[in-house]
């Protein structure tokens, strides 16, 4: 794509601030000095780095942990007492269906906990998830929106994490364009990936959540969906209809139908998920009670089956659940 330069630069200036956060930084840096070479880099996503999250007590930074190998990484956090499940087990399971999701209990430099989600996964597959030859759309979903680099080893692994941004905006076109509108602009377009990508997940998101996420978005996100935008002129993918472009291939048939499967397959792969995240994630069950309040109405308390026995039991609550949260 040309214009390839400019979107680039755009994804970077917003990806390396001038003025790091110093809380962010200071338990990123609490987690580089624990695990040392075998972290390359972290990055920063989430409502927490947009400004859109409900905030509480409870509720926990999210990061990618891009690692070289998942054995000396969490071998080296579990002897800092940071995870406390067998490391041999967190690396066995982490190569399948990555990245893994991992409760990190970190500290500021004034020692003020500081609660990180973690989605841990090795660089390799970070490149692949967030490039055309991926698996599903876990990792995109994700980085298609503001994010930063709060953690690079070095020069070489902070530019190949901005690689693997910069593809997760260009990918954004080969995947909402059955869903684009006629006509559209930068706002429009930005809107759309929000829907789309929401609507084909199960979170514990109310209705009105794509709005309130642009909302959030809008002044970073804007500009760079422009720049991209530009980029599929030249490369003849969009024509300009003042004020906004419209498509010069139609979408046809197969395309649609290709990417419903797509939606599908990776809804498949983030259930098949939940099983591996009972093994990596330290209290998971209470976590996902905690966020579905927040997002929620009404109180949600579990019974004692359903706390022993949550993979058996919990489906009918979890469904109901889902049913009606847009209410």
């Amino acid at each position: 794509m040309s214009d390839g330069g400019a979107l680039r630069a755009e994804v970077r200036r917003h990806s390396f601030p001038e003025i790091p956060r110093p809380q962010v930084s200071a338990a990123v840096s609490h987690l580089a000095r624990v695990s040392g070479d075998s972290l390359f880099g972290v990055v920063f996503f989430g409502s927490r780095r947009t400004g859109a999250a409900r905030a509480d007590a409870h509720s926990a930074h999210d990061f990618f942990v891009v690692v070289e190998a998942y054995s000396p990484f969490y071998r080296a956090l579990h002897s800092a007492g940071i995870i406390h499940r067998r490391p041999t087990v967190m690396a066995a399971v982490s190569v399948f269906l990555p990245p893994s999701q991992v409760s990190v209990r970190l500290a500021d430099d004034e020692g003020r906990p500081f609660h990180a989600k973690c989605a841990v996964i090795d660089r390799r597959s970070f490149a692949r998830e967030t490039s055309r030859a991926r698996h599903d759309h876990f990792c995109l979903g994700r980085l298609f929106q503001p994010s930063e680099v709060a953690y690079a080893r070095d020069a070489a692994a902070a530019e190949a994490l901005l690689d693997a941004l910069v593809s997760a905006h260009q990918e954004t076109y080969g995947w909402v364009r059955p869903w684009l509108p006629a006509s559209f602009d930068a706002e429009t377009y930005c809107r759309t990936l929000l829907e789309t990508s929401l609507s084909r997940e199960i979170r514990p998101e109310p209705a009105g959540r794509a709005a309130a996420l642009f909302a959030a978005q809008r002044e970073e996100a804007v500009p760079v969906y422009e720049r991209l935008l530009l980029g599929l002129v030249s490369a003849g993918e969009l024509r300009a209809v003042p004020p906004g472009y419209a498509l010069t291939r139609a979408v046809g048939r197969f395309e649609k139908v290709r990417l419903n499967l797509y939606f599908a397959s990776s809804l498949a792969r983030a259930t098949l998920r939940w099983a591996k995240h009972v093994v990596t994630f330290e209290g998971w069950l209470d976590y996902i009670v905690r966020k579905a309040r927040r997002h929620g109405s009404g109180p949600i308390d579990l019974s004692p089956r359903e706390r022993r026995l949550p993979l058996l039991f919990l489906w009918p609550r979890l469904i109901r659940y889902l049913r009606h949260k847009d209410r």
